[in-house]
């Protein structure tokens, strides 16, 4: 089996405003924990993107907000579905999180919005 790519590539990125309101507008699905929000939205001529909102209100530290974004994209390529955008947004972390804790619940919050979506089609 060939190991996953490295990288995320541009068309499962989200680049406009546009891309974004479609999915805060209307979102189908949302996950709340205690450092992110994650909305959803299932979108037929999509391949599955994915948009990050990450303000220095919420992470001040660039290292900490590149170390979040950096662990969402690795756990969103690992958890990737056709037609459903995500929109991850980033609240305070508590102090205590870590790059585990993170992982873990972000794998969490596309498992049950992925299950939650398939479910719906059915």
């Amino acid at each position: 089996m060939a190991s996953p790519t490295k990288s995320l590539s541009s068309n499962h990125r989200m680049h406009s405003s546009t891309e974004f309101d479609l999915v805060f507008k209307t979102p189908s699905e949302k996950v709340h924990s205690t450092s992110f929000l994650v909305l959803a939205k299932i979108s037929n001529d999509s391949p599955g993107t994915l948009g990050l909102v990450v303000g220095k209100k919420n992470i001040p530290k660039a290292v900490a907000r590149n170390r979040f974004k950096r662990i969402v994209r690795e756990s969103f390529r690992h958890h990737k579905t056709k037609n459903i955008d995500f929109v991850v947004l980033a609240k305070r972390p508590p102090k205590t999180e870590t790059k585990a804790t993170l992982r873990r619940a972000l794998d969490d919050a596309f498992v049950k919005i992925a299950a939650a979506e398939a479910s719906d089609d059915h």
